[in-house]
């Protein structure tokens, strides 16, 4: 499993984002298939910011996770 990679901030942007994608394709009349590939980002968007990691930022070796954002004390050099 890969290590944490998203900030908090772009933990929340995704978590918005999956709900406003989710609430526009529900808002829809019917599901075509454009919806359900929505529905699925919207899902991939959840789970990433649930969960913190991202599989193509890890690919692209992008790190937006500040050690600082969790539970993990700051470490101070003396």
């Amino acid at each position: 499993m890969i290590e944490r990679n998203l900030g908090n901030i772009e933990r929340v942007v995704r978590l918005a984002l999956a709900a406003l994608f989710v609430a526009w394709a529900l808002s829809r009349p019917y599901l075509n298939p454009v919806e359900c590939f929505v529905i699925a980002v919207a899902f991939t968007l959840m789970l990433n910011g649930v969960f913190a990691r991202c599989y193509l930022w890890y690919i692209w070796d992008i790190n937006t996770h500040d050690e600082r954002d969790g539970n993990t004390p700051p470490t101070t050099v003396c």
